[in-house]
């Protein structure tokens, strides 16, 4: 669906879906405005909306702080680590880890290490589609791995469109195929999907936006285990601080990042790291970023989708590292981070 909306006068139309992405003449004044899918525009809209409610509660709790009796304030320490999730939290559908107080533990921990980092909060946002579809994907990764790679080189390649020959597939490898172009398409990761039933090929035309192309171009399995680790987290109950795309830099190096970094309680934070594609070039300044940040080999994973299990274990034994698969991760989690007792 076409969604078109002049940005001088406010005209709101729906035009034909073959016009999603050309500019056209406003047709009440005259302004040339471009024509987006409707779930993307309302995706940036839902964005902004999120941000300003964001910003106006963290404002609101400032100056709620500011008017308290010095007295009643808790420790500072307390105040950054406790970490109460209301009683109709969901994961799926929340802003709630973009706070700067909840991601302020593991900028403290990194200054204490002497490390210098940048991190956006709002990398932590997840209402829109990014987590449902990496979930899609992670749990059938061996099934849907060749319809992501073919995305991925056709965006990398700028194509408009891919085509897919259905004619060598089981009747459950199509149903599982256009099931999930099916729900690409619905959830705005295509501009159009098109299929008929006896039809021997599936047309799906491809959407331009960068934070597509960064999703299928390996950022799908970083949402992934995103949010498997936080279900694992809040399931657990414990204090925790986590943050997402972390730009590292020491002096005289930099360049450097992790994925992900989970900090529970006082200790030492976990940090994953995730890679689609060819893994092995990466290694050495993957192991060099956690040697220089002092974490324990068992604090630091990297997570691999294109990786079999044998060659997974010989590059743990050859090279220290810890390493997993979306298959496996969970079990990771779940050694690392274990339930919290009740007394």
């Amino acid at each position: 669906m076409a969604l078109y909306r002049c940005n001088r006068c406010g005209h709101l139309s729906e035009p034909a879906d073959d016009q999603i992405g050309t500019t056209t003449a406003c047709p009440a004044c005259g302004t040339d405005n471009q024509v987006y899918p409707t779930t993307a525009f309302l995706r940036t809209m839902l964005d902004r909306y999120f941000a300003a409610r964001r910003e106006l509660g963290e404002a609101r709790a400032e100056i709620e702080r500011l008017r308290r009796p010095a007295s009643e304030l808790p420790p500072l320490e307390t105040a950054l680590t406790s970490h109460t999730l209301p009683t109709d939290f969901d994961t799926r559908n929340t802003d709630h880890f973009c706070s700067r107080v909840q991601v302020a533990p593991v900028l403290d921990w990194f200054r204490q290490a002497g490390v210098s980092v940048d991190l956006d909060p709002r990398s932590l946002e997840t209402s829109g589609h990014f987590d449902e579809v990496s979930a899609n994907i992670g749990a059938h990764y061996p099934q849907l791995h060749e319809i992501v790679e073919r995305i991925r080189a056709a965006q990398k390649q700028d194509y408009s469109f891919i085509n897919i020959d259905l004619g060598k597939r089981t009747p459950a490898e199509v149903k599982s195929l256009n099931d999930f172009c099916r729900t690409l398409s619905e959830s705005g990761f295509l501009s159009k999907y098109l299929h008929q039933d006896g039809d021997q090929v599936v047309r799906l035309s491809l959407q331009k936006a960068d934070a597509v192309r960064r999703f299928f171009d390996g950022g799908w399995l970083g949402w992934y285990s995103f949010m498997l680790g936080l279900r694992h987290l809040v399931g657990a109950g414990v204090d925790f601080s986590v943050a997402r795309d972390v730009s590292l830099s020491w002096p005289k190096d930099e360049g450097h990042a992790l994925d992900l970094v989970f900090l529970v309680g006082q200790g030492p934070p976990l940090c994953v790291q995730c890679r689609t594609g060819e893994v092995i070039p990466h290694i050495d300044r993957l192991i060099h970023v956690r040697d220089r940040l002092g974490l324990a080999p068992e604090n630091y994973l990297l997570c691999v989708s294109d990786l079999a299990e044998l060659q997974a274990e010989e590059l743990s034994r050859r090279h220290g590292l810890h390493i997993a698969s979306p298959r496996t991760l969970k079990a990771w989690f779940e050694t690392h981070i274990p339930t919290r007792s009740v007394a």
